[in-house]
């Protein structure tokens, strides 16, 4: 969809522009020298006496103690600057390199197997020569050695040299009281003709083979997933390696149809014993990495894979698409790259008790107020559409789905039905409807107009309900706002604008950042309590090439947090769809927080992982539930997650939207829809108002199809997915249903 004015539109110079990028290849493919010679002058001279590093494990013997807690012991080996970390209380240790029971049995050959052994596995590339291959190495086969090692009071720093490749990399292991943190740093860092593209720190870290004991890898997809230790798994070489916030637009996308990773966050159970990894400085720039047993080794590990550069594709015509994918010449820039492991052990290595210290990392960390003086019921969450536009035969056709005189009556008969702590979110108001980006302002005259829109809310405070206006800001397809594409863009390394999948131009974060602001004083006049921000801000970070306002995505992170911060000082409170972590600390409500996984073949369950961690600090709310796939199923899963109802309406007929742009969504007739929800809300509130302020303490499969979830107190809500009853003890619960068992009973 474009609907770019004839006068903003700029004549290319595509003769030109292709000539000058062939004439620019031409030049780049003379200049290349051959891949050896590139080699040979990118290595560093071994001193005399340097240990290399060998193809064995560590010497258990010659580790020392290099620093200790209350709680943890940290022992190092100065030679290979592998570390160990051992539980006081229970003896336990968690090692940076694989264990040596399992070794024993390693049947990996090669380079790779050499690489587990490393404490760092680095790609590599030489970018002098775009055709080159990367390379996957460790400090075996790059005859690398470990150089200036040193202890300091709560650790030790060290730097990892490989020769070959001609890089230099420092890093710093730090124990804490309940963790231990590795870093990678850029002060001290070195590369040669070689550029880095990639480094994986103490990748077997915690790593295990698959012995029969309950283990699983845990990957932040969507809301949770695990894969479990097992043998004979298909596809076994398949590895899970997605970047943490989500893929980046600049650069080449690994899978844009799945699941965003939301939390900087992965984990490792064993038995009784598991560690959660939180992702801290340049997270932005870290992917997750998980090999499950048999695709790199007989190990099950789990890693950062820290991202220097990234592919890009590079055009050489705008009128044929033509061109060639490369990296770019400048690495991505983070003082630190860091890593905190949590030991955990018993009944906390689990999913559930690394979502806890997830959940005490957040409010210590982050600052994240737990929720308090909550009001008895649940809230529920009512979208409205105002409108929207469809393709007409020679204009484009404006279909209004919810004015705001309309919207009035609606709310008031959801009231009436004794649904009171309502909280409307208000999308399609701007001109020309929810499709459109750019120029919100003044509301579109035929829902109602700004004046109708500030009746609407003057009526909502009437009864104690606030109302947000939906928004996004990230991208324009009108050109409104004084937005030029080529000025105002997101570009990547070639200089093309990027687009979102429905056309509309990406814009820079300087830019939405100003028209924003402008825009705030406009919400305050219609007395809107706050913006729903909806795909882009706190959901969506790319790297901006352009020029005028380009940045990192570390930068974006900082500019959507300005953006989150002004508009909760203005209008008091914002809220973000299927939030990137962090927002965590600015925001008030989770819109659409995803309740699954991307069902790659290779993981075997999605566990509420993010909303363990997050229940009892902000409310948030799963799909539409008129927009379910599975009804009966979805609304078991929201009990289950202890999420709360949210419904998108319409006051118009439901097939009003049909050939929208994107508000095409079908049954949105809220009268329909009435008996329907309040049923749904009355069960939900039964279900979750006595644990709005309550942490999830449980998560547990009572039988195939029957999960349990268990609060503070012992409040737990058990729910049947199946099609008969469950009858265990004192617990029934009916075919596809859910029961309460209060504090003290045992199902």
């Amino acid at each position: 969809m474009n609907r770019w004015p004839w006068r903003r539109i700029v004549p290319l110079l595509a003769g030109a522009i292709v000539l000058a990028a062939i004439g620019w290849l031409a030049l780049r493919v003379a200049q290349t020298p051959g891949t050896e010679e590139a080699a040979a002058s990118a290595a560093i001279e071994t001193p005399a006496g340097a240990a290399l590093f060998r193809p064995q494990l560590p010497n258990e013997g010659s580790f020392r103690k290099a620093a200790e807690s209350a709680s943890l012991t940290l022992l190092a080996d100065p030679a290979t600057a592998h570390f160990q970390v051992v539980s006081k209380t229970t003896g336990q240790v968690w090692r940076s390199y694989p264990d040596p029971e399992d070794w024993k049995q390693e049947q990996l050959t090669g380079v790779w197997k050499n690489n587990l052994l490393s404490p760092v596995i680095v790609e590599y590339a030489n970018l002098s020569n775009y055709k080159a291959a990367s390379k996957t190495v460790g400090l075996v086969d790059e005859k690398g050695y470990v150089e200036n090692f040193q202890t300091k009071p709560d650790g030790f720093t060290a730097t990892f040299v490989l020769p070959a490749g001609g890089f230099k990399l420092p890093v710093e292991v730090t124990l804490h009281d309940d963790y231990v943190e590795t870093a990678l740093l850029d002060q001290g860092l070195a590369e040669g003709d070689n550029s880095l593209l990639n480094v994986k720190l103490y990748p077997l870290f915690g790593g295990q083979a698959t012995k029969g004991q309950d283990g699983y890898l845990f990957v932040p997809d969507g809301s949770g997933s695990l894969i479990r230790f097992k043998s004979g798994r298909i596809l076994p070489q398949s590895v899970y390696n997605y970047s943490i916030f989500g893929d980046d637009a600049a650069f080449y996308l690994d899978d844009p149809n799945r699941q965003r990773i939301l939390l900087p966050v992965f984990g490792l159970k064993s038995g009784d014993q598991g560690f959660l990894a939180v992702v801290t400085d340049g997270a932005a720039f870290a992917k997750v990495f998980a090999a499950p047993s048999g695709a790199i080794g007989t190990s099950n590990w789990v890693t950062a894979e820290w991202q220097y550069r990234k592919r890009f594709f590079q055009s050489v015509s705008r009128s044929t698409n033509a061109g060639f994918y490369t990296y770019g010449e400048d690495r991505f820039e983070s003082p630190r790259r860091s890593v905190r492991y949590y030991p955990l052990s018993g009944e906390d290595s689990g999913y559930v008790g690394m979502a806890s210290v997830y959940r005490n990392y957040l409010m210590k960390e982050q600052k994240v107020q737990r929720l308090a003086n909550v009001p008895s019921d649940i809230p529920f969450y009512l979208d409205l559409m105002g409108g929207d536009i469809r393709k007409g035969l020679l204009l484009d056709d404006y279909m209004t789905a919810t004015p705001t005189s309309e919207a009035k009556g609606l709310l008031q008969e959801i009231y009436d039905q004794g649904i009171h702590r309502i909280v409307v979110q208000y999308a399609g108001w701007q001109q020309d409807g929810y499709s459109t980006q750019g120029g919100y302002f003044p509301v579109d005259s035929r829902i109602g107009g700004s004046k109708g829109m500030k009746a609407f809310i003057d009526f909502a405070h009437t009864l104690g309900i606030p109302v947000y206006l939906t928004a996004n800001y990230t991208e324009n397809n009108n050109g409104d706002d004084g937005f030029w594409s080529r000025r105002d863009g997101v570009r990547d390394l070639s200089g093309n604008v990027l687009e979102a999948p429905d056309g509309a131009k990406l814009v820079s974060a300087g830019f939405y950042r100003k028209t924003l602001a402008s825009d705030l004083k406009e919400f305050k006049k219609l007395g809107a309590d706050g913006i729903r921000f909806e795909n882009g801000i706190g959901e969506r970070l790319t790297t901006d090439f352009n020029s005028r306002y380009g940045g990192s995505r570390t930068d974006e992170i900082g500019i959507q947090r300005q953006v989150i911060e002004q508009t909760k000082q203005t209008l008091g409170s914002v809220a973000v769809s299927n939030a990137n972590a962090y927002t965590y600390d600015l925001i008030d409500h989770i819109p659409l927080l995803t309740d699954d996984d991307s069902y790659d073949i290779f993981t075997d369950e999605a566990v509420p992982f993010a909303q363990i961690a997050l229940h009892g600090l902000i409310p948030y709310t799963s799909q539409w539930s008129n927009l379910r796939n599975e009804s009966r199923t979805e609304f078991l899963r929201m009990i289950e997650y202890g999420a709360y109802p949210t419904y998108l309406l319409t006051t118009a007929p439901s097939d009003r939207l049909k050939g929208a742009y994107s508000a095409w969504y079908y049954s949105m007739n809220g009268r329909d829809w009435l008996p329907e929800l309040t049923e749904e809300y009355r069960k939900a509130d039964e279900a979750l108002a006595p644990v709005q302020d309550k942490f999830i303490v449980g998560h547990r499969a009572l039988a195939p199809q029957v999960k349990e979830t268990i609060y503070e107190g012992g409040y737990r809500v058990v729910v049947n997915y199946g099609k008969s009853a469950y009858d265990v003890g004192s617990v029934k619960v009916p075919a596809q249903d859910f029961a309460i068992v209060k504090g003290g009973e045992t199902p």
